[in-house]
């Protein structure tokens, strides 16, 4: 793994500042969509939606900007992981959670608002809209499971080194 990092340390450093401004860029304009909600500026017209939808862009930010933190803890010896990466299998979960929580709530929202039209189906909605995020979710939980266990390795790697 060290021989891999010492090859492609220029690489991992643009992908470590390549994060940090993704992430802070959903941050900004997350908070930017909570400014424009709360004063009224908002044409959004679902109540439950706006709110989850800036919370999940909130969440994301963090996942990239601890991407960007994890990518930092490999390849300099003396970094210490930053909160975000100590608590990132907690915003994993909480982010599959939520997008699941979402696509439910539009589910429900979308099959009231169509009622008995003909056009609503909603198998097809399950299946074109409900199945990649149920599979999103999985991967997330996945990976959450994956950064648990992986952190503690590298930590004691550290440590040998």
């Amino acid at each position: 793994m060290n021989e891999f990092i010492e090859k492609n340390r220029r690489l991992l450093k643009f992908y470590c500042v390549a994060a940090r401004i993704i992430g802070w860029v959903l941050l900004i304009t997350a908070s930017t969509w909570t400014v424009s909600t709360l004063s009224g500026y908002s044409s959004f017209s679902i109540p439950f939606v706006m709110p989850i939808t800036i919370f999940i862009h909130i969440l994301i930010g963090l996942v990239v900007l601890g991407v960007a933190q994890f990518i930092r803890y490999l390849f300099e010896t003396e970094y210490k992981p930053g909160w975000i990466l100590r608590h990132g299998e907690k915003i994993l979960y909480l982010y599959a959670a939520l997008r699941v929580i979402r696509i439910a709530f539009l589910f429900f929202v979308d099959a009231k608002r169509m009622g008995d039209s003909i056009y609503y189906s909603p198998w097809g909605f399950l299946v074109l809209n409900g199945l990649p995020v149920v599979a999103s979710a999985l991967i997330l939980v996945g990976l959450a499971q994956i950064l648990r266990r992986v952190m503690p390795i590298i930590e004691e790697s550290k440590t040998l080194v």
